[in-house]
C-alpha cells in the first residue's frame, strides 16, 4: 500500500470520502448545510492543495481512494506552544468502510506529520472519535484542553 499526495483529479474522491466521515460522524443520512457545500469543498481543496492543505490518499479499487488524511496549516500569533505562530489541524482523517482495519490511517498520518514537519508547524490539533484515540495518542498525540466552539446563527 502506497500513500501518495492527492493530486486536483482526486478532488471528487475526496469530496465523497468527506461526506462519508460526516455521515458517520453526524450520524446522519444527510450532513446539514447552506447549500452546496461539496462543491465549496471541492473548489477549496483544489485550490489549497499542497500550499496550506496536505492531502494524502491510499489508492482502491476501480478508481476509487480508500483512505485520506487532510491537514491545514493556519497561523496564529506565536506561544509558548508554537514558536513559529504556526499550527496545523487535521480535519479530515477517513477510510472507506471497505477497506478500514488495514492500517491507512497510520501510515496517513505519518505523511502528513512529515508534511507539517517540512512546513515549520510547531503543533498539530485533531478531534478524534473515541475509536480513533487510541491511534493517535500511540502516535505522540496528548489530552489537551476542553475545546468551546462558536457558531453562528
Amino acid at each position: 500500500m502506497i500513500v501518495r499526495p492527492a493530486t486536483s483529479a482526486d478532488v471528487p474522491e475526496l469530496t465523497r470520502l468527506r461526506e462519508l466521515l460526516f455521515r458517520r460522524v453526524l450520524d446522519a443520512a444527510e450532513p446539514a448545510a447552506e447549500g452546496d457545500w461539496r462543491a465549496e469543498f471541492a473548489r477549496d481543496v483544489g485550490e489549497r492543495l499542497g500550499d496550506t492543505l496536505g492531502v494524502f490518499v491510499v489508492d482502491g479499487e476501480e478508481g476509487r481512494l480508500a483512505a485520506c488524511g487532510i491537514g491545514v496549516i493556519e497561523y496564529r500569533l506565536p506561544g509558548p506552544y508554537q514558536g513559529s505562530g504556526l499550527s496545523g489541524y487535521i480535519l479530515g482523517m477517513v477510510t472507506d468502510p471497505v477497506y478500514r482495519g488495514q492500517g491507512y490511517a497510520r501510515l496517513i498520518m505519518h505523511e502528513l506529520l512529515a508534511w507539517f514537519r517540512a512546513k515549520d508547524v510547531d503543533r498539530v490539533d485533531l478531534h478524534a472519535p473515541a475509536e480513533a484515540a487510541a491511534l493517535y495518542r500511540s502516535m505522540g498525540f496528548q489530552e489537551h484542553q476542553v475545546a468551546l466552539t462558536w457558531h453562528a446563527s
